[in-house]
């Protein structure tokens, strides 16, 4: 689960994933859509031909933490102040 998207693989669907993932130029995105006035510029396709994925680059290097492509604390805590989402605390 991510952002509002869930993801449900294989393992070989996985690991073609996150090699797909590893593997996209952030900075050929951004200079690419340069012009453009969307807040989130980099696609991701899918297997359905009518289907394309798009993140910002915090997605995209939350994207890389969660697949485990960039290591990342795991003893860490965040706090509710690090969550980037609408959060009522009851």
């Amino acid at each position: 689960m991510f952002n509002n998207i869930f993801f449900q693989f294989d393992k070989e669907q996985l690991k073609k994933f996150k090699e797909y993932v590893a593997a996209i130029d952030i900075h050929y995105w951004l200079d690419y859509s340069a012009n453009t006035t969307q807040r989130r510029k980099i696609p991701v396709p899918t297997f359905h031909q009518n289907l394309v994925l798009v993140f910002d680059t915090y997605e995209i290097e939350e994207l890389k933490i969660l697949l485990g492509i960039y290591p990342s604390n795991k003893n860490k805590i965040i706090a509710t102040a690090d969550i980037d989402y609408s959060l009522i605390l009851n």
